[in-house]
Order: structure tokens, then C-alpha cells, then sequence
């Protein structure tokens, strides 16, 4: 990243005072700043005017306005990396995980989304998709013995995880929050592309308890999501959600489960899976696209979970 493109302070309009605000913010370059609205910068103390400006500057730097045509988007190349889950690597329609898109994995303890998680953290790191992950584990569930033992199936070095996987364990929905607003940004300067939130829902459940309180915790998910949908546009970051399932509430329907978070959570990423262990005595399972892009909704995933991630 290059310091004319990451340089706050080379940006008209933003002298001593405004650069010190844009800090204080937690904004770490330009790049960076252009993730941000007008409104977030006011409400930060900044003029509008003065936001206005120096946000449409940032933007223009990172390109973030330039159109694109069919024809470009047909032929723009995303990297993918194999996930080592045999029939996911077969039959979604990248064979793999792509950069820039956020995924969400739903199920029932015990389906093995963790495992999966930490499975896709080393794979990444093997096949040089990126340089560092972020692990961000809101239920205590990280096991380093598990990332060990993923890393020997793969024949990865542990050496090269130890300073190349950095996790978070936030105790509240504002650390988590503030670790995707500001953390995040300066681990893609480090070369993170990769970024894992095991579960995004938990925090927010366990916070705005009651019906009384569900507006809140929509528009508190749907804030959270948005701000990787940036990093996914600015930076081509790739985030893997892990989710919770609940009942479905109506009738003729017992026994069907769906992910927590509601509408907003289910419009806010690009490709949802839900995954199910019928039996949690043996260590078969399988998956289904509940909305994944070129996907048939009645294609399934069979996978098996062992003692160093699925396969």
C-alpha cells in the first residue's frame, strides 16, 4: 500500500485538526476512509462540507466510483481457495471459497461449523490466499489444538500459523463491533483477506433480550454486516460467518430450523448454507444452499467430521 493512496494528510482539506479527528475515529488511510459515510464523519466532529470533500477525494482514489460493463464483469478473475471439504470443493460454483463475498454456515451444535471455520483459516494460509487471518470468537469455542491438527492433514507448517492467525474474543457487541470497524482495516494492511466471526449472532442474542429489543439487534447486525460488505468492496476481504439456528414458529413446520438473525442477516450475505448432523453419535453431516448464486437449492453436501476438520 503506498503512501501517496494511504496518506490521510494528502488529502485537501485535511489539515492538523481534521487529521488528528479522523485518528481519534480510528481511521487508518485513505483507503480505509473511504469506507466511510459523510454522516459517520460528522458525527465524529467533522464539518460537512469538509466530509463531504475529502470522503469524494478518498473515493476517487481507491476507484471506488468507476463503473464497470458487462463485459468487464464477465471477465474479472476472483481468487478461490479449496477448503479441503471434498464435495463443497465440487459442487459449489467457484469449487472453493471466493475472495470478496461473505459467507454464512448455519446450524445446530454440533453440526461442526467451528471445525469448518478453523479448517478454512488454514487453508487459506496454505494455498498463500492470504498472508493473515482474523479469527473473531465470541463463544470461547478457538482450539489451537484443533488449527494443529488441521495443519498436519494439510501438511502445513505450524510455524507459519503462529504469527499469521490473530484472534479476537470480544466480551460485548461494541468490542465486536469496534474490532470490524477499525481492528480489521489495520490487519488488511498486513495482508488479511480472510476474516472469520464464530457466530455472528451470539453477542447480539445475548444482549437485546425480548421482543421489545429486536429492532435494535436487527439494525445492530445488519451496521456490522454492512461494514464487512465495505471491506469486501474496498479491500476484497472475504468473511465466514458461522451462525446459530432457531425454530420455526409456524405451524405444520416442527422440527424445521432456520438461521437466527432474520431477513436482515439473510439479505446481507452473498451464499448461505445450512448445515445439519442428523445423528450426533456418528460423524456424517451435510450441507444445502439456502441462497448461494448459480446454486440449485437441492444440492447436497455430504461431508464427515474427524479429529482434524471435515472432509
Amino acid at each position: 500500500m503506498s503512501r501517496k493512496r494511504s496518506d490521510l494528510s494528502s488529502l485537501e482539506g485535511v489539515g492538523p485538526k481534521t487529521l488528528e479527528k479522523l485518528q481519534e475515529l480510528g481511521v487508518a488511510s485513505v483507503e480505509h476512509l473511504a469506507e466511510f459515510t459523510v454522516e459517520e464523519l460528522v458525527e465524529a466532529g467533522i464539518e460537512y462540507d469538509r466530509a463531504v470533500k475529502i470522503l469524494q477525494q478518498a473515493l476517487q482514489r481507491v476507484g471506488s466510483t468507476q463503473p464497470a460493463t458487462l463485459r468487464e464483469l464477465r471477465q474479472r478473475q476472483y481468487r478461490v481457495f479449496k477448503t479441503g471439504v471434498a464435495e463443497f470443493d465440487e459442487k459449489t460454483p467457484w469449487r472453493g471459497v471466493r475472495e470478496a463475498f461473505i459467507y454464512e454456515f448455519a446450524g445446530e451444535f454440533g453440526a461442526g461449523k467451528s471445525m469448518l471455520a478453523h479448517q478454512l483459516v488454514v487453508a487459506a494460509l496454505k494455498e498463500s490466499f492470504t498472508a493473515k487471518a482474523v479469527y473473531i470468537d465470541t463463544e470461547g469455542t478457538f482450539s489451537p489444538a484443533l488449527v494443529e491438527a488441521v495443519a498436519r492433514r494439510f501438511g502445513v507448517e505450524l510455524e507459519k500459523l503462529e504469527d499469521s492467525v490473530v484472534v479476537y474474543q470480544p466480551a460485548n457487541v461494541v468490542q465486536l463491533e469496534q474490532i470490524v470497524k477499525y481492528d480489521l482495516p489495520r490487519h488488511i494492511g498486513e495482508g488479511c483477506r480472510l476474516v472469520i466471526i464464530d457466530t455472528i449472532t451470539a453477542l447480539y442474542r445475548a444482549e437485546f433480550v425480548g421482543r421489545e429489543h429486536l429492532a435494535a439487534r436487527q439494525q445492530r447486525i445488519h451496521y456490522l454486516i454492512d461494514w464487512l460488505r465495505r471491506h469486501a468492496r474496498t479491500f476484497g476481504l472475504t468473511s465466514i460467518l458461522t451462525n446459530q439456528v432457531m425454530d420455526v414458529p409456524e405451524a405444520f413446520a416442527i422440527g424445521v430450523k432456520r438461521p437466527a438473525g432474520g431477513n436482515v442477516l439473510a439479505h446481507a450475505v452473498n451464499a448461505r448454507l445450512l448445515m445439519v448432523r442428523p445423528n450426533k453419535t456418528k460423524p456424517e453431516g451435510y450441507m444445502w444452499p439456502l441462497d448461494v448464486p448459480g446454486m440449485a437449492p437441492d444440492v447436497r453436501i455430504e461431508y464427515r467430521i474427524t479429529e482434524a476438520g471435515l472432509e
